[in-house]
Order: C-alpha cells, then sequence, then structure tokens
C-alpha cells in the first residue's frame, strides 16, 4: 500500500507543477484542456469492464485527483483577475 500511496502523490505532483505554468499564463485555456481530459477520463473509469487492476485504478483516481486539482487553480486564477466569462 504504501507503493500506491507513493505512486499516487508522485502523480499528482507531476501533474499540478506540470501545467503550474499554463495555469499562471493562459488559465481559460488550460481549464478548457483540463475539463475535456477529465470528462474522458471519467468516462474510462466508468468502462472497467476488462479490469484494470488496482495499480490501474490507483493511478486512473491520482490522474483525475491530479487534473481536478489544476482545474480548481484555474478557477482560481481566473476569479482573482475578475475573469468570470
Amino acid at each position: 500500500m504504501e507503493f500506491l500511496q507513493k505512486k499516487q502523490q508522485e502523480i499528482i505532483e507531476g501533474l499540478y507543477g506540470f501545467f503550474a505554468e499554463q495555469v499562471r499564463c493562459q488559465p481559460r485555456r488550460t481549464l478548457r484542456q483540463v475539463e475535456a481530459e477529465l470528462q474522458a477520463l471519467y468516462v474510462r473509469q466508468g468502462n472497467d469492464w476488462t479490469g484494470r487492476g488496482i495499480i490501474g485504478d490507483n493511478s486512473q483516481m491520482a490522474t483525475i485527483a491530479g487534473l481536478e486539482a489544476v482545474r480548481a487553480a484555474c478557477l482560481e486564477t481566473l476569479e482573482q483577475r475578475g475573469d468570470q466569462s
């Protein structure tokens, strides 16, 4: 279980770090990109008829959590800038 938690944290931090500059410079565009990816991931999460296994499930949940954190950062940045469109 320690491996799964470590991997999950690595994925979340990696995604947040990857998008940090984009959130700062282009939050609206990044928000659209992340929301589209999240939509696909949520569909994929429900389509597990072949079974991903515990590692695959953990990785997918971490990816979703990381992208949700990026989404929240985009919304916060837009709110701070007064961009509600």
